[in-house]
């Protein structure tokens, strides 16, 4: 494709690209098209004639767009032809009624011309919207894209000194299972724009501080507090003078301004997650202009500046409330509808159901994603969210079929130079080529699904699909199979498993029924000792509410107990040792019943039957070790055997007191 141009150097120093041979001519006949692979459907007998295009700088930019477009897959010959051609014959009907005589679209100032444009469309009745919500219209999308088009072309610079970076071109990790991809400085005062690119440029890309991601976030909410700054102090170059009443107003003007300004989210009332975001960004840059000493930086210290109480509290919600998962309903109506999908992503959806792993994690599994162990097969994959690497988890041989199908057709369609990263599910044509499908595609697919097939949740309402339920789903389903909790936090690369004992504490109505039968409990007291009570009794000795302890029952399901820690505590004894800590440490937030019987008989018997071993090893010491635990449980097989029911914790106990408010809550 490179043979067909040429670029050259104008009169004015400017690289000017000349076209050769099919794309040369002036009108450009559609038998004669180089690619008819890429012809597309319907295209007919049409030609595309630019000779209508009479300033003829004008004329070779669009050609040259035109050419670049459909050699790089930007789009097949028949969208194009209805498409994007007739819009850039609008631009140039535009340009010739207002900038007859420039020499390139880019001698139009941007803010300028588009008003200009939008004026235009709207006399000749033309949309400015699209049919979808808060979309332009491809009248303004192609004049937006033909003219950033021809900036970045000329724009020779580093792309970090550019006012709108592209990720691609910075050499940094990002999620490629996401279309977003630019970082744009363009909303930020110009007197104040070179402050954050220079920030954003060390803790981005030398320090690498921050992820691409943060880093979107960052700029996100950073406007608003130069658009502030501009508007206070009109004549500011730096904020050497900043002063704690700047801060004060800056609060109570992002508390007052719509929530959003110019983006999409404009009209929402503010809330304190966004108040917090915004203050939080502003002392993140202080912090760091004041530590490495930037002459921009204010003189007064950011912690004379911005204060604790400056930082709004955020409304506590139980996480386990909100978490929303695949049910088991909802998954029997996708299995069923599974073939109405696209097969690719049909079995995008099963492997990201059996493995747990983030959608953008399964869109970006590379092609040799199966292993073969000796206990079977696995799957393996970067956890990019916690910065895990080759992460694995086992899979079924059903799935292993998932994923050689999925292999096999990635071979069939593709040639080396298509799938240069060697993803397992990668785009193979198009402006994307080369990278990961969207995962925007699998939740739109479901979504469509559902209401074509009206599947239904519990209250007959269409289910709508969030592509990060099929990972509560997997985690939700290990807990209710008995897993242990440890092993689920490993299993889904948690960093720490609070995040885990969130699956646990989502209600199992199954298990509610179950412990409602019962009458009797048992627990251990402080010292360790099984103590019997009954339910009502002890309830109404402590202080506490029957339906609050039937409530905390389905908290934490364990393979050997239940643990009823309010979720306002810490575990002390989580993370101290493989061997149950409950039971070790005489925790007293642990109670057990008569449904794990099942679970004390064969660790019994197991215990019993290493003890003979290290008899005829000799091995004393581990006798003597193993043989304290094996008489705890036979104590709680025994206590357990003849029913039980759970029993929660005095009221004192399970709630904050006096000034353990203070120091995070007591202990146990």
């Amino acid at each position: 494709m490179t043979t067909n141009v040429v670029t050259l150097l104008n009169s004015d120093g400017i690289i000017d690209p000349k076209l050769t041979d099919y794309w040369a001519a002036d009108i450009w006949e559609v038998k004669n098209f180089p690619y008819p692979e890429k012809l597309g459907r319907r295209v007919g007998k049409a030609k595309f004639d630019f000779t209508l295009i009479q300033n003829p700088n004008i004329r070779n930019q669009m050609k040259y767009y035109s050419y670049y477009g459909l050699s790089h897959e930007y789009w097949l010959l028949a969208s194009y032809r209805n498409g994007t051609y007739n819009y850039l014959l609008w631009v140039w009907k535009f340009i010739s009624t207002y900038y007859k005589n420039i020499q390139s679209i880019t001698e139009m100032p941007y803010q300028e011309s588009f008003q200009k444009y939008k004026q235009f469309l709207i006399e000749n009745n033309k949309p400015l919207k699209g049919s979808s919500r808060n979309c332009i219209s491809r009248y303004i999308g192609v004049y937006n894209e033909f003219y950033k088009f021809w900036l970045d072309f000329y724009d020779d610079r580093p792309e970090y000194k550019k006012d709108c970076w592209n990720v691609e071109k910075l050499g940094i990790e990002f999620n490629m299972s996401r279309r977003d991809k630019h970082i744009n400085f363009e909303n930020i005062p110009p007197v104040f724009r070179e402050l954050v690119k220079e920030y954003m440029y060390q803790t981005l890309l030398v320090q690498q501080l921050i992820t691409y991601s943060t880093a979107t976030n960052i700029m996100k909410k950073m406007y608003l507090f130069f658009d502030f700054i501009v508007e206070e102090h009109p004549t500011w170059e730096d904020l050497r003078n900043m002063s704690r009443i700047d801060i004060e107003r800056f609060l109570f003007y992002v508390r007052n301004i719509e929530m959003g300004g110019r983006s999409y989210t404009k009209n929402r009332k503010p809330s304190n997650r966004h108040i917090l975001e915004c203050i939080s960004n502003v002392k993140r840059l202080i912090e760091y202009m004041q530590r490495y000493e930037w002459e921009e930086a204010p003189t007064i210290p950011v912690k004379l500046l911005i204060f604790p109480e400056d930082m709004p509290k955020r409304k506590f919600i139980r996480y386990s409330d909100h978490i929303k998962h695949v049910p088991d309903e909802i998954w029997e109506q996708i299995q069923q509808y599974l073939h109405l999908l696209e097969p690719e992503i049909a079995r995008l959806i099963i492997i990201l159901e059996a493995s747990g792993f983030r959608v953008s994690d399964v869109c970006q599994l590379n092609y040799d994603s199966l292993i073969r162990k000796s206990d079977g097969w696995w799957l393996i994959g970067d956890q990019r969210k916690v910065r895990h690497e080759k992460h694995t988890v086992p899979i079924s041989e059903e799935i292993v079929t998932i994923i050689k199908m999925q292999q096999e057709y990635v071979l069939s369609r593709s040639k080396e130079d298509d799938n240069p990263n060697r993803f397992l599910f990668p785009v193979l044509s198009g402006r994307n080529k080369g990278k990961v499908v969207s995962q925007k595609i699998v939740s739109n697919a479901l979504n469509r699904l559902a209401q074509k097939m009206k599947i239904l949740d519990k209250d007959g309402s269409i289910y709508h699909f969030k592509n990060h339920a099929f990972r509560h789903r997997y985690g939700v389903t290990l807990i209710n199979n008995g897993m242990n909790i440890l092993h689920v936090q490993k299993l889904m690369a948690h960093t720490s498993p609070e995040m885990t004992l969130t699956y646990a504490r989502i209600l199992d109505n199954t298990l509610r029924k179950e412990w409602e039968k019962v009458e009797n409990a048992v627990r251990l007291n402080p010292h360790g000792e099984v103590i019997y009570a009954d339910l009502s009794e002890q309830a109404e000795e402590n202080g506490l509410e029957l339906e609050w302890i039937r409530h905390n029952m389905d908290s934490v399901r364990l393979d050997h107990g239940f643990c009823i820690k309010s979720p306002k505590l810490n575990c002390d004894f989580l993370e101290q040792t493989l061997e149950p800590p409950c039971i070790k440490n005489n925790c007293r937030s642990f109670h057990v019943n008569q449904t794990f019987l099942d679970y004390y008989n064969s660790q019994i018997i197991k215990m019993e039957s290493d003890i003979e071993l290290y008899k005829k090893s000799g091995r004393h010491r581990s006798i003597e070790l193993i043989e304290p635990k094996i008489s705890k449980y036979k104590e709680i097989r025994e206590s357990i055997s003849e029913g039980t029911e759970i029993l929660g914790l005095s009221k004192e106990r399970r709630e904050y007191i006096g000034s353990e408010r203070k120091k995070g809550g007591p202990h146990g």
